[in-house]
């Protein structure tokens, strides 16, 4: 998640401008109020190498999705002609109550409870205790809470729980007959499903490649440039921006994931993904300087290659972008025409925000990419190497949440994503207002 949140934020400051240049000021917020010349000295920016491997899915990341998805299947299958085992699901009503006063506690009753015997949810003796009812079977367990159990009422306290089976469902066989009910087109057995999720994590990984690609590329045209500090206003602009993003993703994250986020918890993530050890307000002054900075060269770029945005090009992104708006907006609130969508945003921004694309589109196109060098095996190397490997096995048995991460939250990037970038319009909107 860090990966992903550190890469929405840095593409939604891509709302920075980049157009021509005139006089510069300290008030200066835009590219088109300073003068580049003034502001950077371009050094070689066409044909940069850069290192990136190249994408691959190996056989046992797709396996670990299949494990994946094995342990998220429902329990549909209902038994009935046997007890409890471990490993099945169990609907269960249940009453806790105190031991000596035999009085039920808060929070300690339920019915229709969904249980898997073995997954440690309950307390020491619970689950094990329901190992051999049969369906239809009430049992007493006689337990005791933790000593350092959350709650100092029943912290160490004999309880006893009366548990009542009410059905005992296990897992359908991962199969053939399983894999045709997915209801994935083309994929109606374990190969075909197993085709489907190479394609899908390969997907991931070229967009990675890709990403990665021009991070590198704009990285090394940078370095090869002498930067002079950028007028204050433009500094504060994109603090402002890395601000916005950081509250709208938070937010974003603590509604949909049920994960409890701030703006500071964002930040304090980028900061430690980032080594930095200094106070929040200085790691964002100086990322905003960064950032001016690169869009400061990005725009001397563009002035040198006669590298324009067109005013049909400007359309026809912001009729795209207006209609995914009023594909997911409440009736009563869509535009009704490209004139009115454009008095709600920052014009200028939006033609500045394509300049770059495609000024970065330029550079990474006449890049060199190569492979990374091997390391060479050494003696010392050698003696070391089982260590590493042990570190690689390590990695593949990791959980197969953590191993299919960029497969099975996917469509959770696409949507931060689109929520990043529709919170930048929100923010040109507050620029505009103030």
């Amino acid at each position: 998640m860090k990966k992903r949140l550190a890469a929405i934020i840095a593409a939604a400051c891509v709302t920075a401008s980049l157009a021509g240049c005139s006089g510069t000021s300290k008030d200066a917020a835009y590219i088109k109020d300073v003068n580049l010349s003034k502001l950077v000295t371009l050094g070689e920016y066409n044909g940069v190498t850069v290192e990136v491997a190249s994408p691959e899915v190996t056989d046992s990341e797709v396996e670990s999705y299949l494990t994946y998805m094995q342990s998220t299947m429902a329990a549909s299958v209902e038994v009935t002609d046997r007890a409890v085992e471990s490993g099945d699901t169990v609907n269960i009503d249940y009453e806790g109550k105190m031991a000596d006063t035999m009085e039920a506690f808060d929070g300690g009753t339920a019915q229709g409870y969904d249980l898997v015997i073995g997954s440690g949810q309950f307390i020491d003796g619970f689950e094990d205790g329901l190992i051999g009812a049969q369906v239809g079977e009430t049992r007493d367990l006689n337990l005791k809470f933790p000593e350092n159990y959350g709650s100092s009422d029943l912290a160490g306290k004999d309880v006893v729980f009366t548990v009542t089976v009410n059905k005992i469902s296990v897992k359908p066989p991962f199969d053939d007959a399983y894999v045709a009910t997915l209801g994935i087109e083309n994929v109606s057995n374990i190969d075909q499903l197993k085709e489907y999720i190479k394609n899908r994590l390969m997907e991931e990984a070229q967009s990675s490649y890709d990403s990665e690609v021009q991070s590198k590329v704009v990285e090394a045209v940078k370095n090869n440039c002498m930067f002079k500090n950028p007028p204050q206003a433009m500094i504060d602009r994109f603090t402002e921006v890395y601000n916005n993003q950081a509250d709208q993703l938070a937010s974003f994250y603590s509604a949909n994931y049920g994960t409890s986020m701030t703006s500071d918890s964002v930040i304090s993530m980028l900061m430690s993904q980032d080594g930095y050890t200094g106070e929040a307000t200085e790691y964002m002054n100086q990322k905003a300087i960064e950032t001016a900075e690169q869009y400061i060269m990005l725009a001397a770029i563009a002035e040198k290659e006669n590298i324009t945005v067109t005013d049909e090009d400007l359309d026809a992104d912001l009729e795209e972008t207006m209609a995914n708006i009023n594909s997911s907006a409440a009736d009563g609130s869509t535009y009704e025409s490209l004139d009115a969508y454009k008095e709600t945003i920052d014009v200028e921004n939006q033609r500045e925000r394509l300049l770059s694309k495609k000024v970065i589109e330029f550079l990474t196109a006449n890049a060199n990419v190569v492979e990374p060098a091997k390391e060479e095996i050494t003696e010392d190397s050698a003696e070391e190497a089982p260590a590493e490997e042990t570190t690689e096995e390590t990695a593949e048995e990791a959980t197969a949440e953590e191993t299919t991460e960029k497969a099975t939250e996917e469509t959770a990037t696409e949507e931060a994503t689109e929520e990043a970038a529709d919170s930048s319009e929100e923010a040109s909107k507050a620029e505009e207002n103030n």
